[in-house]
């Protein structure tokens, strides 16, 4: 009766372990490419918390210092998914590249808009009338430039753009009063206007959105993983509950990811982070559109087939 015992331990035992060791393998692996930026955030604590995990995704976050990094990793299949803009995607789409939008990222509201046009301390530019006839440093055929072209059409101003395409750089430009003006994200625009640049205009400031970052993932990847693409959206939204449930407690978190200046670190902005959701249409024929009427777009990109409906 003894060894009968003993006999049944050791096969329960057996077959624990042989469940664990299946679970384990079970675990769906998904590389992540994140930039150094506050869209970020969700992702590293869903990482941090065990989120990921929870769904049954084994996930390794890999950071970039550069979009170009990003994009070369994207396209060398180095990673699955990554934070992006709908201009990247629609342009690594039309150079071949299957790359597939799965959620909207920030950027539904106008009020999560994360662009600036400012005006060098010394400069005479007040207003964004003023910025008729003057010079504006950008990067060309990225988010920057249809950011800034957006926010001159809308206040119907012509300005005269300028390449600078390394963001400190350009920055530091700015504040040396060697241009104009210059186009930069957050949190630089808010430092930069710490260290005395003029914030002329931001996208934050009008009725509409006109910059979103989205999410997106290799569309091979979603092919073969679609179970995981769904339960990475899982994880995402769980990460942005808690986030926005108790802000403070990734306050310092935030700020190390995004890389917010000491000076105004303190009282820099967290966002209210949105729950993952269909990119909407009207944004994507906006990018659409200015891509193609900047002669960047060889041929017709469909919403249909850039966008995955995740259900």
């Amino acid at each position: 009766m003894r060894r009968l015992f003993i006999l049944i331990l050791i096969a329960a035992l057996f077959l624990t372990c042989c469940i664990q060791g299946q679970e384990k393998k079970e675990m769906k692996e998904l590389k992540v490419g994140i930039l150094p930026i506050e869209d970020s955030l969700p992702i590293v604590v869903a990482k941090n918390e065990g989120i990921f995990e929870k769904y049954g995704l084994n996930v390794k976050i890999i950071t970039f210092q550069s979009a170009l990094e990003r994009d070369t990793a994207l396209t060398a299949k180095e990673i699955d998914a990554t934070i992006a803009d709908p201009i990247a995607v629609i342009l690594l789409n039309n150079a071949g590249y299957k790359i597939k939008i799965v959620s909207l990222c920030l950027g539904k509201n106008p009020e999560e808009g994360v662009f600036a046009i400012l005006a060098s301390p010394n400069s005479s530019i007040n207003s964004i009338e003023d910025l008729n006839g003057k010079t504006i440093a950008i990067s060309s055929n990225t988010i920057i430039e249809y950011v800034t072209d957006k926010l001159l059409s809308y206040y119907k101003v012509k300005a005269n753009k300028i390449e600078v395409k390394q963001i400190p750089l350009r920055l530091q430009m700015l504040l040396d009063n060697k241009i104009d003006a210059a186009t930069l994200p957050e949190p630089l625009a808010s430092f930069a206007v710490y260290r005395g640049a003029k914030l002329i205009v931001s996208d934050a400031m009008l009725n509409e959105s006109i910059s979103q970052t989205v999410i997106v993932f290799r569309e091979n990847y979603i092919e073969e993983n679609e179970d995981a693409v769904k339960n990475f959206i899982k994880a995402y939204n769980d990460a942005v509950s808690i986030i926005n449930s108790n802000p403070e407690k990734y306050k310092d978190l935030f700020v190390e990811i995004a890389r917010v200046p000491k000076p105004i670190a303190e009282h820099y902005a967290m966002p209210k982070y949105p729950n993952a959701e269909q990119f909407p249409k009207k944004f994507y024929d906006e990018c659409l559109e200015w891509a193609k009427n900047k002669g960047l777009v060889e041929k017709e990109i469909d919403y249909d087939k850039i966008v995955y409906k995740v259900t």
